[in-house]
């Protein structure tokens, strides 16, 4: 639990420097956390996978990205 307490920390100094609020951030890092986690079960995968590829969608989308693998490929 510890783990996760960290994790949220973190993600919400992210959002922070992303141009969150304070509050807004510990909210969206915790739900990034718990989804994460509910990743974590159903793909039987890890936590720090799963919030990984969560951070990436997020930082993309921040971006107004795509991430790479959902891009359209016209070739």
């Amino acid at each position: 639990m510890e783990d996760h307490e960290e994790a949220i920390r973190q993600v919400s100094q992210a959002f922070e420097n992303l141009g969150s609020s304070r509050n807004q951030a510990k909210v969206m890092a915790q739900q990034l956390v718990k989804r994460a986690q509910q990743l974590q079960s159903q793909n039987n995968s890890t936590f720090l996978e799963e919030l990984g590829k969560l951070l990436q969608t997020v930082s993309c989308g921040a971006q107004g990205e795509l991430k790479p693998e959902d891009k359209p490929n016209f070739s």
